[in-house]
């Protein structure tokens, strides 16, 4: 067994993982309940092997004609959390997608981690993150399966398909938009292109927003080191992607949002203190969805 001091350094690192991967208080769902609240609140769909849950409001337009948001989660969660508001709150749409009709599809990651179990998951988006990108997982084969399904499943229009993700989940939502086009537009929270690259000829044409904390210590602005389980030297800062999109015919806007930091909640608050919207408004009216 691991001492509860953790003298190694090995063992250090493991005790500093599972303590972050802890439930921040009681009360929190462990992730076998929040999978089946999760269930409980959405449609739960399988395909090759992950569970998407998918918000499909009764107010729909014909089908033919609908719009699609693909929400992915970050590093070391899963969509479940998302669905239930155990963490990432702020990317979950469904109050919006009743309120305007459109269908929203929170889709679950590889495995990131060979330690804390198949629920800690994330995506390989390049360079970042964990065991999905060490092991080449292929996220983006999945993501474009995946669209594909839900958009016969309920008749979307492929001219109107965006993406969302954070964190590990917005570097993915990059380079879902810099290598597949299969996003008419899309909006990144926290996150960069981590991709070695000179060009994104799939994006050409398509728009991205980059929502930033200016005080994000985990995926700075600058790029750098991040401060997190996954502490790495992030390269590629906001400029460099937008460099990359701008020069590949893309549109890329950055929004660095005064005082928030890495986690949408902070993002939330001080949007709606500096600009008076909440990051779901943000979002739903960049993608044009707010109509």
């Amino acid at each position: 067994m691991i001492s509860r001091r953790c003298p190694a350094i090995a063992a250090f690192l493991l005790c500093g993982l599972l303590a972050a991967a802890r439930p921040a208080k009681a009360g929190k769902l462990f992730s076998a309940d929040r999978a089946q609240q999760a269930a409980k609140l959405e449609t739960t769909l399988s395909f090759e092997g992950r569970d998407i849950y998918v918000h499909a409001p009764k107010n729909l337009p014909p089908a033919g004609t609908r719009a699609l948001v693909v929400v992915l989660h970050g590093g070391m969660g899963n969509a479940a959390r998302i669905v239930t508001q155990n963490r990432e709150a702020g990317l979950n749409l469904d109050a919006m997608a009743d309120k305007y009709g459109f269908v929203v599809a929170y889709l679950n990651g590889s495995p990131v981690t060979r330690f804390l179990g198949k629920d800690k998951k994330g995506w390989n988006a390049g360079m970042c993150c964990g065991q999905s990108s060490r092991g080449k997982t292929d996220d983006l084969g999945y993501i474009i399966s995946a669209v594909g399904f839900l958009s016969k499943e309920y008749g979307i229009d492929e001219s109107k398909i965006y993406g969302l993700g954070h964190s590990n989940g917005a570097m993915m939502t990059q380079r879902v938009m810099c290598e597949a086009g299969i996003y008419a537009a899309a909006v990144s929270v926290s996150g960069t292109l981590e991709l070695k690259t000179d060009a994104c000829p799939a994006a050409k044409g398509r728009r991205l927003l980059s929502i930033i904390g200016s005080d994000d210590t985990a995926v700075p602005v600058g790029g750098g080191n991040g401060q997190g389980i996954d502490s790495r030297d992030y390269k590629n800062s906001q400029a460099y992607s937008k460099d990359i999109f701008t020069r590949s015919g893309a549109s890329y806007t950055i929004d660095v949002v005064k005082g928030a930091q890495h986690k949408p909640e902070t993002i939330d608050a001080a949007l709606q203190k500096t600009q008076g919207v909440t990051l779901q408004q943000k979002i739903i009216g960049f993608l044009g969805l707010d109509k």
